[in-house]
């Protein structure tokens, strides 16, 4: 009976030894964690979202676990300060330019608290202080990018689908340039031609800066230039004259700015000219009419001898 018992109490002993150890382990281990057992320091950062970020979670400092998050509480309806609590070891790599993120532990894991060592400012954080935060990129916006480039990337498939359809079965100028050698033939000779073109623009271009060229004389020889300016001054004087000769049969004074504008003028010309007419042909017949006239008539005669005595000396030379 006593060895029963002196049994019971030797495995109540390692078992209640045991339990204590168990629990010293893991109160040590949450302790650690939750830097309970160590100097601390606190960090304070402003975050619009903190997406899913909960008290207890790591802060991070180059990968390394640094300490947790003690408190997340709102401001504002668009801003939540998160208070992180921290190790004072790790307090003098921490600069007031370090900039804080919420992260990811791992692909799928909990969210996680990233700060980013300050590399311009000398000066180290201290206690209760803020240090500047950046928004991460939500899943969300990435799925939503994702989604628009898949549709994007599926209306250029179909684009290019049509476009490959519309070569392979002769639609379009594209197809026509790699299929018909008629249009082939016809676009390597307007190559052809723009080559020769540009061959011909080359020699132009040499022909205008040789120094003994028409063009290069025009542009830096003072004779050509005096030349130009004295044409241009002529042609600037003559232009004046036609503008003035154009104002004076404009104005209505002149006989010319009569004879084109004057009705009273121009009939008196006409009838001054049916006048002459009638007189012409009056004398025309006074004249034939004194031909017959048996006084003049051997006037006429004789006339008309030596008119053909010289018609025939001419023809004869």
């Amino acid at each position: 009976m006593k060895k029963r018992n002196s049994n019971y109490i030797w495995k109540l002993g390692m078992f209640v030894i045991i339990g204590l150890l168990v629990f010293f382990a893991t109160l040590y281990f949450i302790g650690s964690s939750q830097n309970l057992f160590g100097s601390t320091f606190h960090l304070k950062t402003k975050f619009k979202n903190v997406s899913g970020l909960k008290v207890d979670n790591n802060v991070l400092l180059s990968g390394i676990n640094i300490g947790s998050i003690k408190e997340i509480e709102f401001i504002s309806d668009s801003s939540v300060v998160v208070v992180m609590v921290i190790k004072n070891e790790v307090q003098q790599y921490i600069k007031t330019d370090a900039l804080a993120s919420i992260g990811s532990d791992g692909l799928m894991g909990d969210k996680v608290v990233t700060i980013s060592p300050g590399n311009k400012s000398d000066k180290v954080v201290e206690d209760d202080s803020y240090i500047a935060s950046i928004e991460e990129v939500e899943l969300q916006d990435l799925m939503s990018g994702l989604k628009k480039t898949i549709d994007n990337a599926e209306v250029i498939t179909k684009e290019l689908s049509e476009f490959s359809y519309k070569i392979n079965n002769g639609e379009g100028m594209l197809s026509k340039i790699l299929t018909d050698p008629q249009l082939a033939k016809s676009v390597e000779k307007s190559v052809t031609n723009l080559e020769e073109g540009s061959d011909q623009f080359v020699l132009f271009t040499k022909k205008m800066n040789d120094k003994n060229g028409t063009f290069s004389k025009l542009m830096t020889d003072p004779y050509y230039t005096n030349s130009i300016k004295k044409s241009l001054s002529s042609l600037e004087k003559s232009t004046a004259d036609i503008n003035t000769f154009t104002a004076t049969l404009n104005n209505g004074n002149g006989i010319v700015s009569k004879l084109l504008t004057d009705t009273k003028l121009a009939k008196s010309l006409d009838s001054t000219m049916t006048n002459l007419q009638t007189g012409t042909k009056k004398l025309n017949e006074l004249e034939e009419a004194a031909k017959h006239n048996f006084l003049l008539r051997g006037f006429f005669r004789k006339k008309e001898k030596e008119k053909k005595k010289i018609e025939d000396a001419k023809s004869n030379k």
